[in-house]
């Protein structure tokens, strides 16, 4: 287990233009939500643009949503990688919503995620925790989703996760399986 940085989100906040805000130092993100549900994460200094998007057109305009489960600040070697993976796939993403037992808890951003990535487990040759390179992938995706939404859950062995955006587009797929 590796222990990463989460950074909390403030407990609530308005999509409207950041005048009279002050400065945040570094890559300040923040929650976009909809009906008391995240939509996806998003950096700050681009809300003042999204302020003016029509709201049919918002969700269009937003990054997918990745969303990791986690029981701390720990997370395992393994679904690290799959994140840092799934970030590469997705360079509009700058970061993934942490939940802890189905509520947000925080964000863990693409930057930590990188520093926190032990240099051996980025070696090509080497076998990554003991697994195949051909493991399957933990990763869930809802294509029902506009974009579409993806999840790191912590267990495979209870089956595929419910769609954590909307409840009835039911259970998710396995990305890639």
């Amino acid at each position: 287990m590796i222990a990463v940085r989460i950074s909390t989100f403030p407990d609530g906040a308005v999509l409207a233009p950041a005048e009279g805000l002050p400065p945040r130092p570094g890559p300040f993100l923040v929650a976009v939500t909809l009906e008391d549900k995240v939509i996806s994460i998003v950096p700050r200094d681009i809300l003042e643009p999204l302020a003016a998007t029509p709201p049919s057109d918002l969700l269009t305009r937003l990054p997918p949503l990745v969303t990791v489960e986690l029981d701390d600040d720990r997370i395992e070697e393994a679904v690290l990688l799959e994140l840092a993976d799934l970030f590469g796939l997705l360079p509009e993403v700058p970061g993934a919503l942490v939940e802890r037992d189905g509520a947000p808890g925080g964000v863990l951003t693409r930057a930590d995620t990188a520093a926190a990535l032990p240099l051996e487990l980025l070696d090509e040759s080497a076998t990554r925790l003991g697994n195949a390179p051909n493991v399957q992938s933990r990763r869930y995706i809802c294509r029902r989703c506009a974009p579409p939404s993806r999840r790191l859950p912590r267990s495979t062995t209870a089956g595929p996760p419910v769609c954590g955006l909307v409840w009835s587009h039911g259970p998710m797929e396995l990305e890639g399986g």
